[in-house]
């Protein structure tokens, strides 16, 4: 299931957390501090399903470099791959693909790689395969967000994991976004996709590094 922006996107919500993360908290800590109360001993275990609640649902405030010629990383994690397929949905053209993918651990939030506008919104229904599954791009549960940029349309394509089916869309077509702006999230592990028109690149990021989205530099833009 794939989630569409609602006024739960804006409730409130523990600075650096997602706004889901504060009833799971505020449950832990009050299992915590019961515990405590009746039998001390019993209280590492509340505590510590509070501590990866909070780590899973991590979702920080960053300040994007103001860098208009700059594409930026969408995701955090590992760049996985870099290959080459044609984008029939939305850019109608031969792409780079530049593939990240995210581990259960990683801050599970896609953003934009640059200032663009929402153009198109679409999410796919699928399976369940490891995302290093070569047909998951295919496969999975998908959200594909369709960008209009200054270089050109892009594509961010945030493929869901073999352990949660839902994917949360924060955006809407028509929606303007900055480089950095959310736009979903997936947790307990994805692969977020960026596919954009070759000859807009001045240079190949590197497969390997460690990325964070928002601020790392995949490359400059023409």
């Amino acid at each position: 299931m794939t989630d569409t922006p609602t006024d739960n996107d804006h409730a409130a919500r523990i600075p650096g957390l997602d706004a889901e993360a504060t009833p799971l908290l505020g449950l832990g800590l009050g299992l915590t501090g019961l515990a405590l109360g009746l039998r001390p001993r019993l209280a590492a275990l509340p505590l510590a399903l509070t501590a990866l609640a909070a780590l899973l649902y991590r979702d920080p405030e960053r300040t994007t470099p103001n860098e208009p010629q700059t594409l930026f990383a969408v995701a955090d994690g590992i760049l996985m791959r870099i290959d080459e397929v044609y984008e029939h949905r939305f850019v109608h053209s031969d792409c780079l693909r530049i593939t990240t993918l995210s581990s259960p651990l990683d801050v599970p939030i896609a953003r934009s790689p640059v200032r663009a506008q929402v153009r198109l919104v679409e999410a796919v229904r699928g399976e369940l395969r490891p995302v290093l599954d070569e047909q998951a791009a295919e496969r999975n549960e998908r959200l594909y967000i369709g960008l209009e940029t200054n270089f050109g349309p892009m594509m961010v394509v945030h493929v869901a994991g073999p352990f949660v089916r839902r994917i949360a869309c924060r955006v809407a077509t028509g929606d303007d976004v900055a480089a950095g702006d959310r736009l979903s999230s997936a947790r307990f592990g994805a692969r977020v996709d960026l596919l954009v028109q070759r000859d807009v690149l001045l240079a190949l990021p590197t497969i390997g590094e460690q990325l964070c989205a928002g601020l790392s530099r995949l490359t400059e833009l023409q």
